[in-house]
């Protein structure tokens, strides 16, 4: 946007303004413009000369300079992104909408904002515009662990086979069939052929080859899965055969996952362009929008919708404007549905900071402690499935929650007061601080900070959470989802569980990781949860639904396991 840098300086500066005037030193602009002194001069100038303000720099070292300006921000503000909206240029109103500036300053945009939102046309083509709530930290499908991330690349690529939730079979895609011998220790996939590439090229075995050896070699998080990989042979261009160290009877859908969604070998992977052959391709990604684009050589039914753009939101401008992230304010051109999610929320405990979290009886406390009806009822929300599984068809109280007992559990513990952090994301910030009061009540000192998903990856959490607010969702394979989130080395699971409880959990998923029989995963999965439970390494709270409104013209949209609308088959009906 051509005046970010003016405007992101004037929402800095407004609670100071006086009748339109503001002090300030040069460093501030500095940091906020990440540049040195000279060239935040450059930019001061250049704004005086637009006619934007009277700049009188301060006399003598380290006295503030003045800024008179022409008009108020808010007429500025207001003037700006209403000019934006009429040329469609929402990315720029997006932008200065996230400044830290007060959102009533826009309400009586907001039914102008909400137009260039849900299905547009211009003839040429459908577009379905949508709202996001979660920057895109990344779309290497080696790295993400995040659902909105792995929910676009399952658009942007395809996977040698996928599995079907309803019958819990697999299905062809990129490979049409496969052959297994040697008691599932070899594998043979016959590769379809005119499958294109984004950037057109057909795929061949070369390609499969490069992605699961990229993957294999990886440092990230996804390499459990194809450990047991000993070698992969390209028996000609459209045929390539695995050989397993061990015998692997689930293969067929471990090779299902997002994460192995087929990359071209001729092209170095790039995340902001994404070459794949998935039904839409990457046309745009910046920091505030991501714009899909539907891929005219897909080997299935190309979709009927031309684009998809997601549009980046705070969540203060998303409760302004109440606008809802799957697209238009609800009235009655809309449908409205609760979905629920094959997912947890939970309270992650870290083992690998010093602090009293490693005490048994202190983790019991806090079980006790978080009593999900009483924070259902406190905060007046509905919908409570409360957990005490990763899956809610498992979630059956085993042991009644009492606050009776938290006194005398923190006694036990040894707590001497001192402060522990809980790390929470916007959308769990008034439960957070629900137990940061109820915590309170009990002796027990706690103090929340807001973490963004950009810092989902970095060591910090790692280094300064003693708790964390936090969620997990299956895909549609299930058993596939909950070993992964075990095994993941980005997910909280690795990063917060002790080296200690790890050997007797990753001890259970090897055995389920191979077992053929369904009633015999689910029990080490029992077995697992039994032990989280019992030693309270993670703190499961609820099963989160989700709210969708979308309008009635869009049909044959899916909720798919991610908790997001798959709209990979879904159409417009403009018969209205």
């Amino acid at each position: 946007m051509k005046d970010l840098d003016y405007f992101q300086m004037r929402a800095l500066f407004y609670t100071r303004e006086i009748n339109n005037t503001a002090s300030f030193k040069l460093k501030e602009l500095e940091e906020i413009w990440f540049c040195n002194k000279k060239n935040a001069k450059i930019k001061v100038r250049k704004f005086e000369t637009e006619g934007k303000y009277e700049y009188k720099p301060g006399k003598g070292r380290g006295n503030p300079s003045q800024l008179i300006f022409t008009k108020p921000l808010q007429e500025e503000i207001k003037m700006i992104i209403n000019e934006n909206i009429k040329r469609d240029h929402l990315e720029d109103a997006f932008q200065l909408l996230q400044l830290p500036i007060p959102k009533s300053w826009v309400l009586d945009l907001t039914k102008e904002i909400q137009k260039k939102f849900g299905y547009q046309s211009n003839h040429s083509k459908d577009v379905l515009r949508l709202m996001m709530l979660k920057r895109i930290v990344t779309l290497d499908p080696l790295q993400c662990s995040i659902n909105f991330e792995e929910y676009l690349i399952r658009h942007l690529g395809s996977t040698l086979v996928t599995f079907d939730q309803k019958s819990e079979t697999i299905q062809p895609h990129l490979a049409h069939h496969w052959n297994v011998e040697d008691d599932n220790k070899t594998w043979t996939f016959h590769l379809r052929k005119g499958v294109h590439f984004h950037h057109q090229r057909t795929l061949n075995s070369e390609d499969v080859k490069y992605t699961f050896e990229r993957t294999k070699e990886s440092p990230y998080s996804k390499q459990w899965l194809l450990a047991n990989i000993e070698k992969i042979e390209c028996l000609s261009p459209y045929t390539v055969r695995f050989h397993l160290l061990q015998a692997n009877p689930l293969f067929l859908r471990y090779i299902s996952a997002t994460s192995l969604s087929i990359l071209p070998k001729d092209e170095p992977f790039d995340e902001n362009k994404w070459i794949g052959t998935g039904p839409f391709q990457l046309k745009k990604r910046t920091d505030n929008v991501i714009v899909l684009e539907a891929f005219d050589l897909y080997f299935l039914e190309r979709p009927f919708i031309d684009e998809i753009e997601f549009y980046l939101i705070s969540n203060e401008t998303k409760d302004v404007m109440t606008i809802q992230i799957r697209g238009e304010q609800s009235d009655e051109t809309s449908v409205n549905k609760v979905d629920k999610l094959n997912g947890v929320r939970f309270l992650a405990i870290n083992f690998n900071k010093p602090s009293i979290v490693h005490n048994h009886s202190f983790r019991a406390a806090l079980y006790h402690l978080l009593d999900m009806k009483k924070m259902w009822k406190d905060n007046g929300y509905d919908h409570l499935v409360e957990a005490s599984s990763y899956f809610p068809w498992n979630s059956i109280q085993t042991e009644s929650k009492n606050r009776g007992h938290v006194k005398s559990l923190v006694e036990q513990s040894g707590y001497q007061g001192e402060t522990l952090t809980v790390y929470t994301k916007n959308i769990d910030a008034e439960k957070a601080e629900w137990f940061v009061k109820e915590a309170a009540t009990e002796g027990i000192q706690l103090q929340c900070k807001v973490f963004e998903m950009d810092d989902f990856y970095s060591p910090l959490l790692d280094q300064k959470a003693d708790l964390l607010f936090a969620s997990e969702v299956s895909s549609y394979d299930y058993h596939l989802s909950f070993i992964e989130a075990l095994y993941n080395k980005t997910n909280l699971f690795q990063r917060f569980i002790s080296k200690k409880h790890l050997i007797y959990i990753e001890d259970c998923l090897s055995k389920m990781k191979y077992e053929p029989e369904h009633h015999k995963r689910e029990y080490w999965m029992d077995q697992i949860e039994q032990y989280l439970r019992e030693q309270h390494l993670i703190l499961y709270l609820y099963h989160p639904h989700i709210h969708r409104t979308f309008n009635h013209t869009i049909q044959d949209t899916e909720f798919e396991a991610l908790g997001y609308d798959d709209f990979r088959k879904a159409w417009i009906d403009m018969r209205d």
